[in-house]
């Protein structure tokens, strides 16, 4: 931050320019990976293309400790140490490894841990690949047993791993100011401090709220799994049905000899319980579906007179919802199959089919999803539909009896005007579903189903008829549960593991909650999520679908590493609800602390009790401190801090945090801090793939960050890193790519040492031409010839268009234009003027331009270039743009140098096709007989002054059709202007339209003047020398057309009519 005290803290970036950068931190159970690095690079390129731009720039970095992890990796050491002792020897009787990491518990909950629901095999060895065990995974990492044994002590993580990171990112060579950095939780004080009070203030502002919700929860851990508990998962949350009580009017005969078989059931009521996520569809209910290879429970529900059939996972789930007698207890009282509930007689509440209806086969029910037990309702639902239509056909196949299918048909539920009142049945014609096995078709039409009722359809039946599905959707949930014939069940969208490898649940419980999504505070983060620059529309759409969705967030837990809850200590922040504006605390970090965990204070002398709320009100929310304040003159100046750098620049992140941290940072900014104090921008990224290929320890694609620097050296890494990608999709590192920038970076070096080697040869004899190696440089203060302006004109564009790209925060299309781009027109350049020398002038200009279009991406080079070969003084961070940067772009020169190049190319191509004639034997095209390739050759370059009339025409036809207000075409008109002059006929009429369309689009309405904007003749004659060297042509002649048409051979002729302006006629021959 500028010293400067004669302005204001807000006039400080009038004068001194600022820009600040950050990158969520990562969590310290691990070392990082390419993953991590990708996403820093982004904000570690953009902080060097800042820091050119003249700006004070503020890249800083943190480390994450809160949440479970850590905590239960280490418990999960502490009992392996009990297992198999501080040596980690597995005796040779433990068979199934998968058993015993399953059993490793970080809670005591008995009562759960009674009810084993889950499968054997454990998600954390899926994970792990191998390594079954926690000591396992770090004996992987190269580390002892004496080492890992440390382990055992939560504290030891975050000591052992936060120094790694920092030095696998100072070898990566970032731009990080680590005077800032810190560790979370209550280990480090200050952030503690900070931590506790952003809590408060979102208590006291109603933000966070206290109540009965729903959340995923692990029951072996005893709290909620939020995001970052989980090993699997992130980002899923509850799904909310409505449970709809289907009560057993009469078993069916197999199930009724297992129902006898049960003493438990006597006297009560047995409901199957079908979940499902259309409540307004329940008056269509024709027949209930089960799985005939599934297995189910009756489940004790919470009245002791009511027991429930559904699925083990249900039930599961129920005992947590307060569904079960006892809140986490499931109460199993017997069990039955599928097959034996086939063709029991059900009521189906709310249904036109009052005196009841059947339960049916069906093969694709699912255990995993819902009850397991599915109503059905084929008016609405293509699924049902099919089964129904199926079992109506083969009822002797699928051995089920007549009655319990004739009689019940669809019955009209929702209509809409494009499908009428039977929407399943029509969608199934138009999909032209024959079977309940066509499961591509039936997919696509649940798809057009389920959204044409809701968004466009209208009861026709029951309480609500008349009303939108929209409005009678929760009304029909609230009837069915009023009436006592259905209840709220909720389970996760998808599986969710814990990460101390525990089945998830949704629970229904009493927490601490960020009450996001509450209409107010939504707009709020609405309206800076409309402030912000999020470098791409798919990004800004992504936030828009979670501000949509994202609802009431359990931010407390009980378990793990933390701050505790200022007004509830029995409880912990969660990890993602103390990292939402963490940015701030980076601003005066570096004046409270000189070590990650605070236990050396900073250059003020502030202790944590100094920060105390007062403090915090006034340092980032400038509330008054007290008159008496006894710190005032620090809090000042840690105030100055905060309102010169905040607020931050630019957050960038995976594309994953968008569903979650990244969301929760824009709601919290919106709710503390005023508008000039919003994040200004979001970048975000696809995750990395390496060599194409999901990285995974599991398979061995994994690269981590020391390692690549080690294997290619930290400029390398960084241009594979760029080079990568940039966009949401996915990105790839390329270790090919590493490779070869290691030999590119080398190579250009040499180049560069042999250039300035020459440079100093010129020197000593200013008025000679020089050569060392294969450079050679002409004589100081010769005049720039056309080759060379044309150098100069495309270095400037490249420089543009690079700068464009470090604007846009395209990192690859910067290092492709400012470095693969650049170095090819250098190539260019060199090969062009082999005959007379290149401009020593343009040399240099050349070499400061690479060092400093590439001095973001591969800065190390970048210095020894800049420092050690061309003796420039200072460092290259000091560098800045320069004063004569090109503010535009001199297209007469770039369309000289397409000339030039096309000009190259067809007399080469040219050259190819009179060579491969040359080998056809016989025929009366074969040149044979006049033209020998081995002998010398001669080349005629014929140049026209004067357009061709069908030419002029289509000009003619563009610029009358041409709106230049609106910079477009009216392609219908031209079209029909170019037929009726009949050049429609020449083949070469519409590429050639199409090129000038193209033009315009780059220059306007200059493009439709046609006179060349340079000297053809001059210009052709300037590649003359290029052509002899680089073709082999020991005479080139270059003949302006309309002054020697009286002169020339037959032969001569024909080629010279071929020319145009801009486009030369060649004739190649034997002297």
């Amino acid at each position: 931050m500028p010293d400067d005290t004669s302005v204001s803290a807000e006039e400080l970036h009038k004068k001194y320019p600022k820009w600040m950068g950050t990158f969520p931190f990562p969590y310290m159970n691990g070392t990082l990976h390419l993953g991590h690095a990708f996403s820093v690079s982004k904000v570690e390129f953009a902080a060097g293309w800042e820091r050119l731009k003249g700006k004070r720039t503020l890249f800083p970095f943190g480390f994450h400790v809160t949440g479970m992890p850590i905590k239960a990796a280490a418990d999960k050491i502490a009992r392996e140490v009990e297992m198999f002792g501080p040596d980690f020897s597995v005796p040779e009787e433990v068979d199934d490894l998968n058993d015993k990491v399953a059993e490793l518990s970080v809670a005591d909950t008995p009562d759960a841990a009674a009810q084993n629901f889950r499968g054997k095999k454990s998600k954390a060895a899926a994970k792990f690949g191998k390594h079954k065990y926690q000591f396992q995974v770090m004996q992987a990492q190269g580390m002892a047993n004496a080492d890992i044994v440390k382990f055992v002590d939560a504290k030891h993580w975050l000591e052992y791993y936060p120094p790694i990171a920092i030095a696998d990112l100072k070898a990566l060579g970032c731009k990080i100011d680590w005077r800032r950095a810190f560790l979370t939780t209550d280990y480090n004080p200050y952030y503690d401090s900070f931590a506790r009070w952003q809590f408060e203030r979102l208590h006291e502002m109603g933000k966070i709220k206290f109540g009965n919700r729903y959340t995923i929860w692990s029951p072996k851990d005893g709290q909620p799994c939020m995001d970052h508990d989980r090993q699997t998962g992130e980002g899923v949350n509850p799904q909310v049905y409505t449970g709809v009580k289907m009560e057993v009017l009469e078993w069916s005969e197999q199930g009724s000899q297992v129902v006898s078989s049960v003493p438990e059931l006597a006297g009560k009521k047995v409901f199957l319980v079908a979940a499902t996520l259309r409540p307004e569809t329940m008056y269509g209910q024709t027949n209930c579906f089960v799985g005939t290879k599934l297995e189910y429970g009756f489940y004790q529900s919470a009245d002791p007179n009511e027991v429930y059939v559904v699925s083990d996972r249900a039930a599961r789930n129920m005992a947590f919802q307060a569904l079960s007698p006892a809140d986490g207890r499931v109460v199993a009282l017997g069990r039955i199959s599928g097959q034996d509930i086939v063709g029991t007689k059900v009521n189906a509440p709310l249904s036109f089919y009052t005196e009841g209806v059947y339960v049916l086969p069906m093969e694709n029910v699912l255990s995993t999803k819902g009850t397991g037990v599915v109503t059905s309702v084929p008016s609405d639902s293509p699924d049902d539909y099919a089964a129904l239509r199926d079992l109506k056909k083969k009822t002797d196949y699928y051995g089920i009896k007549h009655e319990w299918v004739d009689g019940f048909e669809p019955v009209p539920v929702i209509s809409t005007a494009t499908y009428g009142s039977m929407i399943a049945p029509a969608v199934c014609d138009q999909k032209k579903i024959t079977s309940q096995k066509d499961r591509v078709q039936l997919v696509e039409a649940k798809d057009i189903a389920y959204k044409e009722g809701f968004y466009n359809g209208t009861m026709s039946v029951g309480e609500f008829k008349g009303e939108s599905v929209q409005l009678a959707k929760n009304k029909v949930s609230q009837l069915l549960i009023a009436n006592g014939n259905g209840f709220e069940f909720a389970e996760p969208e998808k599986p969710v593991t814990s990460r101390s490898a525990d089945d998830c649940v949704v629970a229904l419980c009493d927490q601490w909650y960020f009450d996001y999504g509450e209409s107010v505070w939504k707009e709020a983060a609405e309206k800076c999520l409309a402030s912000m620059e999020t470098y791409g529309e798919e990004t800004r759409h992504q936030f828009k679908i979670v501000l949509n969705w994202l609802k009431q967030w359990a931010c407390v837990r009980t378990y793990g590493l933390g701050s505790k809850v200022p007004w509830d200590p029995n409880y912990l922040i969660e990890s993602l609800s103390d990292s939402t504006i963490y940015m701030s605390y980076y601003t005066v970090a570096h004046l409270l602390h000189e070590s990650l965990d605070g236990s050396k204070p900073g250059p003020l002398g502030l202790t944590p009790a100094d920060m105390d709320n007062t403090a915090w009100d006034y340092v980032l929310l400038g509330k008054p401190l007290p008159a008496d304040h006894n710190k005032t003159k620090e809090m000042e100046m840690l105030r100055r801090s905060f309102l010169y750098w905040y607020p931050v620049d630019v957050r960038s992140s995976g594309k994953d945090l968008i569903q979650n941290h990244l969301t929760f940072f824009i709601y919290v900014h919106s709710a503390l801090f005023p508008e000039s104090k919003w994040p200004r921008a979001v970048r975000v990224n696809g995750h990395l793939l390496l060599n194409g290929e999901k990285m995974s320890k599991s398979t061995g694609n994994m690269l981590t960050l020391g390692d690549s620097c080690k294997l290619y050296g930290a400029d390398a890494t960084r241009i594979a890193l760029a080079d990568a990608g940039d966009g949401f999709d996915d990105a790839n590192f390329e270790m090919q790519t590493a490779d070869a920038a290691v030999r590119n970076l080398y190579t250009l070096m040499d180049w560069v040492v042999s250039a300035k080697q020459a440079l100093i040869k010129l020197e000593q004899n200013p008025s000679e031409t020089v050569q060392v190696d294969d450079i050679i440089l002409c004589a100081e203060n010769t005049l720039l010839t056309m080759i060379d302006k044309i150098f100069d004109a495309e270095m400037n564009d490249l420089v543009l268009k690079t700068a464009e790209d470090y604007d846009k925060t395209m990192y690859r299309n910067a290092l492709k234009s400012g470095f693969y781009d650049f170095v090819n027109l250098r190539n260019w350049y060199v090969e062009f003027t082999s005959a007379r020398g290149m401009n020593p002038a343009l040399v240099r200009k050349w070499i400061d331009r690479q060092v400093l279009l590439i001095s973001p991406i591969a800065p190390h080079w970048a210095e020894q270039v800049w420092k050690t070969v061309m003796g420039n003084n200072g460092s290259i961070m000091d560098l800045r743009l320069p004063a004569d940067m090109p503010s535009s772009t001199d297209h007469t020169l770039l369309m000289a140098g397409d000339y030039v190049r096309k000009l190259a190319k067809s007399v080469r191509d040219a050259d190819i096709a009179l060579q491969k004639r040359n080998k056809k034997k016989g025929g009366k095209n074969a040149p044979a007989a006049v033209f020998d390739p081995n002998a010398s050759k001669l080349l005629d370059i014929f140049v026209a002054s004067e357009f061709p009339s069908w030419q002029e025409t289509v000009i003619s036809v563009l610029k009358e059709n041409y709106d230049a207000s609106s910079s477009s075409f009216d392609d219908k008109a031209i079209l029909g202007a170019l037929g009726k002059t009949g050049v429609l006929k020449n083949k070469k009429t519409m590429p050639f339209a199409n090129e000038i369309k193209k033009r315009v689009e780059l220059i306007g309405s200059a493009a439709f003047v046609r006179a060349l904007q340079f000297n053809e003749t001059d210009l052709a004659n300037e590649a003359v020398p290029y052509l002899k060297n680089s073709l082999g042509y020991t005479q080139v002649n270059v003949i302006v057309q309309a002054g020697a048409a009286d002169t020339l051979t037959d032969a001569q002729a024909k080629a010279a009519e071929s020319a145009v302006p801009g486009e030369p006629g060649l004739l190649i021959a034997n002297n």
